[in-house]
């Protein structure tokens, strides 16, 4: 099997560096991961060194929380964060200047072998997903402890599998822990004699708490809003346009809107039939619409939403619930969420609504409004969830602990 995996990664790596010749993205993950080889300077070497490989942006959110806590323990320690898409590298390369970043090397034993070796950690954590045989294998052959945080599992992925489920589970067991978000988790994974695990949570329970906690103030924002309610669509796509509409039309003249597009260069403006403005050139405060052509903001502007609409649900999947959730207002998404456990129970309590039409819009839209006793119980039951579902990150370091790996 591992030869069919080995092969795999290869014509996987034929194909990208195909692909490199005409797509930013695969151009910039094979010179990113050449140049990453590069940049391991002798300095880094000397100091103990703990390192989180992420997939992408929405991972590093995840294990951030965690990463701090760590910090925090040993302050002498290095951190070294990777990524495997080109997205998340640049992203938190901007955001956080003074972080060591680098790429993930491709997944071949001598890759990872020397990666490995020129990094030396102490210990290393992976960030929901990203299981790469080769490079847990190495870390496993030269002893190295290696946890899997904020894991969550499926029936459908490959390590379930007749014939070769096996394979895949194998590499599961080369994590020293495997810390999983949930229940269902923890049993699928010992349907395959996974045993060295816990039920800890999701950290981004905790990383949504703490950008609630943190200072925000933009006066363009503020000017725009002034005294009024405002609706926010987050990470929205062109499949939204009919229930962004819809929403829109059912609010009176005392909200504004706030739309971010997921891909503002993809992003159809031809349906609003009001006059907006973009956030790079504010002028008219008057307006109704406004829309954010900036990156990096969404998360943040979610505390002035009084409801709030979240893209992807006519696509592949939602995007990120819970860091509007953690402002306990009212939420709406399209049918697309089941894969989304903090999505499904929110809905369970009443919390957020699945719209799937424009009838359907206008219906839980015209309620939410003209209820403002709803409005109330809502806050209530996601403040209660929430709270009751942080402290992750902790939880983990205790772990740790206990069980002496925090003993650098």
């Amino acid at each position: 099997m591992i030869t069919i995996y080995n092969l795999g990664i290869a014509f996987y790596y034929f194909v990208v560096q195909l692909f490199s010749f005409f797509n930013i993205k695969a151009k910039q993950l094979i010179e990113g991961q050449k140049a990453s080889s590069k940049l391991i300077l002798e300095d880094n070497l000397k100091v103990k060194t703990i390192w989180f490989h992420c997939a992408s942006v929405g991972e590093f959110e995840q294990g951030y929380p965690l990463l701090n806590k760590l910090r925090n323990h040993f302050p002498t320690c290095r951190f070294l964060i990777t990524f495997y898409s080109p997205s998340g590298y640049n992203f938190v390369s901007k955001k956080y200047p003074n972080e060591w970043i680098l790429y993930l090397p491709k997944d071949t034993q001598k890759e990872m072998s020397k990666f490995i070796y020129k990094i030396k950690p102490d210990m290393v954590f992976v960030v929901k997903y990203e299981f790469w045989y080769h490079l847990l294998n190495e870390l496993k052959i030269i002893g190295i402890p290696t946890f899997l945080v904020s894991g969550i599992f499926r029936e459908n992925q490959l390590f379930f599998k007749p014939i070769i489920g096996s394979f895949f589970a194998s590499i599961l067991n080369k994590f020293s822990h495997l810390c999983v978000q949930d229940e269902k988790s923890f049993q699928l994974l010992n349907s395959i004699n996974i045993k060295q695990k816990t039920i800890s949570g999701d950290t981004r329970f905790d990383r949504v708490l703490e950008n609630k906690k943190s200072v925000f103030e933009d006066k363009k924002i503020e000017k725009f809003i002034a005294n009024k309610k405002v609706f926010i669509a987050g990470s929205c796509w062109n499949e939204d346009e009919e229930i962004l509409q819809e929403v829109i039309e059912n609010l009176s003249s005392d909200w504004k809107v706030i739309l971010v597009p997921h891909e503002m260069n993809h992003f159809k403006t031809e349906w609003i039939k009001e006059q907006f403005q973009h956030y790079s050139t504010l002028e008219n405060y008057e307006n109704k619409i406004l829309i954010i052509d900036t990156m990096g903001l969404l998360s943040k502007l979610y505390r002035f939403s009084n409801l709030t609409y979240i893209g992807g649900g006519f696509g592949k999947g939602i995007h990120n619930i819970l860091e509007p959730a953690v402002f306990e207002k009212p939420i709406l998404i399209g049918p697309k969420y089941q894969k989304f456990n903090e999505a499904k129970m929110l809905v369970d309590k009443g919390c957020v609504f699945c719209v799937i039409n424009k009838f359907e819009t206008q219906k839980v839209v015209k309620n939410l409004v003209e209820n403002p006793s709803v409005i109330s119980t809502i806050e209530q039951k996601m403040n209660q969830y929430i709270h009751e579902n942080t402290n992750v990150s902790d939880k983990i370091i205790v772990y740790l602990k206990d069980n002496g790996y925090l003993n650098l």
